[in-house]
């Protein structure tokens, strides 16, 4: 008995493209937590004792993060737990920051001008301090 190529196809199963609808809601709930989190970070533990909210398989919701373009560190903790932080989403923003200041007003202003050492002023504007020789003495 021979089998065909048309046989063979019919034979191999269907495959999804990525995660159910129901999962993006699981993704959106962990990104938030992640965002709110800040440096303190998620333990997967955390993330599966509430299979409500963040779904049966966190770490994947997490995988998919990865993929739209989050970039979140994970690092082994104990014998059997991962700690994940987000260090910036999609958009590139950082998370929120232990900061109050950063928190309430956004990102920290750069140093202002006015602000610099004044030496640093004067070499930055070459008009502003011009180096002449000395004047010879009437000796």
């Amino acid at each position: 008995m021979t089998i065909s190529l048309e046989q063979i196809r019919q034979a191999i199963p269907a495959r999804g493209n990525g995660a159910p609808a129901r999962c993006a809601s699981h993704k959106s709930a962990i990104l938030a937590l992640l965002r709110e989190r800040g440096p303190q970070g998620v333990l997967g533990s955390e993330l599966y004792n509430l299979p409500a909210k963040f779904g049966r398989s966190p770490r994947n919701r997490i995988s998919e993060l990865r993929k739209d373009g989050c970039l979140i560190s994970g690092k082994p903790r104990g014998a059997s737990d991962w700690h994940y932080v987000l260090l910036r989403d999609t958009s590139g923003a950082k998370p929120s920051s232990d900061d109050w200041f950063e928190r309430e007003h956004g990102p920290r202003p750069g140093a202002h001008p006015w602000k610099k050492a004044f030496s640093e002023k004067r070499l930055a504007d070459p008009d502003v301090f011009v180096l002449t020789p000395p004047e010879p003495s009437g000796e």
